[in-house]
């Protein structure tokens, strides 16, 4: 049996409601040009403020892998 190969990439998905959103965000659009995603890990969050408007912007760098077609 021959083992399988997976690429990984490093997105920022973003939100102006939470982390879970940026990451559901970053999968989104990942997933109209990547097929075989296998899974997300979030390697660093953090908040943006946007004083002149109160408003808080969630990003969340993650690294998506994905198995490449044979």
């Amino acid at each position: 049996m021959v083992g399988m190969v997976y690429k990984s990439i490093e997105l920022v998905g973003t939100s102006d409601k939470n982390w879970a959103e940026a990451v559901k965000n970053a999968y989104k659009e990942a997933k109209k040009t990547l097929r075989g995603i296998r899974n997300i890990s979030i390697i660093q969050s953090d908040v943006k403020v946007k004083e002149d408007t109160d408003t808080l912007i969630y990003r969340v760098r993650c690294q998506v892998n994905f198995e490449l077609e044979k």
